[in-house]
């Protein structure tokens, strides 16, 4: 088992070897962050140890100090060990909260895609493209009457840790109507106050197609009506498990689980990092949240990110681009989700529509992020653009992956908010600055990013059915999809249990594409 103390004695000695090289060459702290684009007390911290900054600065390091791959062999080297130690850190904390049932998502195969169905009495079956296809196989026979119970492992992925989700299927009419029949002594369960959250599918066979419609559990409580012996579940058409359904529960189960397991720690940990909010400047190395699951130091980076752009936008002057990191729907799920998140957005949008220009937001998705991705992932990441959309704000699509180590920015011609949390090497990185070069490289960027957009377009509708193309989406059924769900709301499906989640944003982004022409 990997500890704290192994972390930290990697940390301090890659921190070490910086150090020897540079004074090695004769130069000091200055003249490197110079160099590298960065700043004295980013260099002291990185060779003391107390920060690591990300993958380009060991890279600009190495060549600058002809360490011949040294340096960055040594990063690489920090980053799988951080990366095993988070991994057996999250099994400890789903062992420790989910008991058998995150063992039975621990021990399972690797997942490549989002939810695969592992049925408590069988071997796992291979993962389908959607959750509706993944449930069908598995359950190996249509659904006649007492119910199957099948478990959901919601894999983890970059920053997820990975969850479980118990589902019950039950088999049901589909005569313009869900109505799914639930034997009298399955309906008396408790089944608004699991600690492992819940589906209630009913399976509607008709002669064309299987279709599978869920609810959470403690919506299917309240929806129950007697009907002799046995009780009848009224679901709306709208939650058919396809994969936007899938996507939403993925992220939500993932989320959730994490919040919920260190709300009382973020509350001390956000409590310890306000002293850093009278800092215009401070780059916090992931020993601030060492006891914090990797969601929940996502959530206080995105946190104080937002609460530094927000006390520092009156100096502002002008309308300002902004530059976001997001590459993945299981990074953009947090636009979606983060409560917080939804607040900035709506804060910011409204302080940038003063002006008569409208405000900008650039993404850089790599085709290899879109290759690598799932369809859910895909649909996720799509939401959120919508979102920034629905808000007034343009977007922008860069395919160039060069333009990914680009740091979090909120940019006009004068001076540039950095406000970096995600894919940071700790949990925040903020600064604001007005130095020219710095403002020039930033304002190259844009301008390249705006005049070579892979979605560019004069209209949202264009913009976002462009969007779609590039992601290889159906835009025609996402429509239709997001309609439905913006109509009825996913909280039927997908309720968050944690207070610092909601699905408004989410919500609105499915109306929003709904809408659209």
């Amino acid at each position: 088992m990997i500890d704290q103390r192994h972390l930290r004695d990697a940390k301090h000695a890659l921190g070490r070897k910086l150090r020897e090289l540079r004074t090695a060459r004769g130069l000091v702290q200055k003249d490197i962050a110079q160099l590298v684009f960065s700043t004295r007390s980013t260099v002291a911290n990185v060779e003391a140890g107390r920060q690591v900054v990300d993958r380009v600065f060991w890279q600009q390091c190495d060549t600058i100090l002809t360490a011949g791959g040294g340096l960055l062999n040594a990063y690489d080297a920090y980053r799988r060990l951080e990366k095993q130690y988070q991994s057996q850190r999250s099994e400890t904390a789903l062992r420790a909260r989910w008991g058998a049932a995150a063992e039975a998502a621990l021990d399972r195969p690797p997942a490549s895609n989002l939810l695969s169905v592992h049925p408590r009495s069988r071997p796992a079956e291979p993962a389908g493209g959607d959750l509706a296809s993944m449930i069908a196989p598995a359950i190996g026979a249509t659904v006649q009457s007492a119910r199957a119970d099948h478990t959901i492992p919601a894999p983890g992925g970059r920053h997820f840790p990975g969850a479980s989700v118990e589902v019950e299927i039950y088999p049901a009419t589909d005569d313009g109507r869900i109505v799914a029949t639930i034997p009298r002594t399955d309906a008396g369960r408790r089944w608004r106050y699991p600690l492992q959250r819940r589906i209630v599918v009913g399976q509607a066979v008709t002669s064309t197609s299987d279709g599978l419609f869920g609810l959470d559990s403690r919506h299917a409580s309240q929806r129950l009506v007697d009907a002799g012996d046995d009780v009848r579940l009224l679901i709306p058409r709208a939650y058919q498990l396809d994969a936007i359904a899938a996507a939403v529960l993925w992220a939500v189960a993932n989320l959730d689980q994490s919040l919920l397991l260190d709300d009382a720690r973020l509350d001390t940990t956000r409590t310890a990092a306000a002293e850093y909010s009278r800092l215009t400047r401070s780059a916090v190395s992931a020993d601030i949240g060492d006891d914090l699951d990797t969601v929940s130091r996502m959530w206080l980076g995105s946190a104080f990110c937002a609460d530094h752009i927000s006390r520092q936008w009156d100096r502002l002057t002008e309308t300002p681009t902004f530059w976001t990191r997001e590459q993945t729907g299981e990074e953009a799920s947090t636009w979606l989700l983060f409560r917080h998140k939804l607040h900035y957005l709506k804060a910011t949008a409204t302080r940038s529509a003063t002006g008569s220009q409208r405000a900008t937001r650039m993404f850089c998705v790599p085709r290899s992020a879109v290759e690598t991705s799932t369809e859910s992932e895909r649909i996720l990441l799509l939401l959120a653009v919508a979102l920034m959309e629905s808000f007034g704000i343009d977007t922008a699509v860069t395919d160039e992956p060069e333009y990914g180590t680009l740091p979090g920015l909120v940019l006009t011609p004068q001076r540039a908010i950095v406000a970096t949390w995600l894919r940071a090497d700790g949990v925040w990185h903020v600064d604001v600055t007005d130095q020219h070069a710095v403002i020039t490289e930033y304002r190259d960027a844009a301008a390249h990013v705006q005049a070579h957009s892979v979605i560019a377009g004069d209209t949202t509708g264009t913009r976002m059915q462009a969007l779609a193309d590039y992601l290889n989406l159906d835009w025609t059924r996402l429509r239709h999809r997001c309609a439905e769900f913006g109509d009825h709301g996913l909280a039927g499906i997908a309720e968050p249990r944690s207070r610092l989640l909601c699905l408004d944003g989410v919500d609105r982004a499915c109306r929003f594409v709904g809408s659209l022409p």
